[in-house]
């Protein structure tokens, strides 16, 4: 589990005052064309091992993405916030807040022609939920080091989770959300309390990506980084955590060699990351779309691409020319600092 693995859930979220905005660049083309209702998914149980592998149908079904909703580019610029009251200020394209979020908000962020996403936990019980009565507790596991509250859930039963699933993203839907970032999708790799494969592990990420797909929205792929290279096909873009803190970006290449967007979150000088920002853009890859956080992901945020900061009536500004000049001497510094490093080694 990374610093971050999910955030509190926003239950009294306020729509905040109307400001003007860009478009959202991404891709959209034709509607769906099957005769299957994309609001009914209810999938008959398949092997595991078998689903892990992947079918013919499973990815004309991921080739279809770009075709039937919204898919970011890696030139869509972002904002993360699952913390405090939605600064509707900031000049993005596609902005992810809490699944929890209202209505109003969710639709004041659209009018100002942002791309709305929802984050919502999939490999995770949170009792603050207004649906956590609604979750067996034998699907429910051991708990989330760190995250009062919050429990593993048993993703072997994959037809309870599906029907749950998909009711949440329903619910997104309605509201007007555009996506879904489903997150603690690596329980295979944590104490769990179940015996959980990384062949489970697969066909419940399907799953998932399944369920947003045919509800015409857009799905990221939340960290699990080490079975990207495998799902890299069924989800139309990835969002990551502190890969660079832990030298894994090169494992984001399945999305990146294709095209894909990545949208990447550092925490320079929070928990045990002692890095400071310079060094975090210096390694950071010019192809993804990576923003400096701090670890409640509230509103402030810094754009390593834009090399500004992305809050409020700041969003749209460059940095200073002094201090613009003073973070290129720091890069600088740090890439000399990493290259000497290297040649040491």
């Amino acid at each position: 589990m990374h610093l971050i693995g999910r955030r509190a859930s926003l239950l009294s979220i306020l729509a905040a005052s109307e400001f003007m905005f860009f478009g959202a660049p991404g891709v959209k083309a034709a509607p769906i064309t099957s005769a299957m209702d994309p609001l009914i998914l209810e999938e008959p149980e398949t092997d595991v091992t078998s689903a892990a592998a992947g079918s013919s149908s499973a990815a004309a079904i991921a080739g279809r993405a770009a075709k039937s909703w919204w898919v970011p580019t890696q030139d869509t610029t972002w904002q993360i916030q699952l913390s405090g009251t939605i600064d509707q200020t900031v000049a993005v394209d596609a902005i992810e807040i809490d699944a929890d979020t209202d209505k109003a908000t969710v639709q004041a962020l659209k009018a100002k022609g942002m791309k709305v996403i929802a984050y919502l936990s999939a490999g995770s019980w949170e009792n603050w939920r207004s649906d956590a009565a609604s979750f067996p507790k034998s699907i429910r596991g051991k708990d989330l080091d760190g995250w009062p509250g919050e429990k593993w859930l048993d993703i072997r039963q994959i037809s309870t989770l599906r029907r749950l699933m998909q009711k949440r993203v329903l619910k997104a839907k309605a509201k007007g959300f555009d996506g879904v970032d489903w997150d603690n999708v690596d329980g295979y790799t944590q104490k769990s309390g179940f015996a959980i494969t990384a062949a489970h592990q697969i066909a419940y990420n399907k799953m998932l990506a399944d369920i947003s797909h045919n509800l015409k929205m857009t799905v990221a792929l939340k960290n699990d980084l080490d079975q990207a290279k495998t799902l890299a096909r069924y989800f139309d873009y990835a969002v990551n955590e502190q890969c660079s803190y832990y030298d894994e970006c090169d494992l984001l290449e399945p999305f990146l060699s294709s095209g894909k967007a990545v949208v990447g979150l550092e925490y320079p000088g929070e928990g045990d990351d002692t890095r400071s920002q310079a060094e975090v853009i210096a390694a950071t890859d010019a192809r993804t779309y990576t923003l400096i956080k701090k670890l409640d992901l509230g509103a402030w945020g810094f754009s390593v691409r834009k090399k500004a900061e992305i809050t409020g009536t700041t969003s749209s500004k460059t940095v200073s020319k002094t201090k613009a000049a003073e973070l290129k001497a720091a890069i600088q510094k740090a890439r000399e600092s990493s290259a000497g490093s290297s040649s040491s080694t």
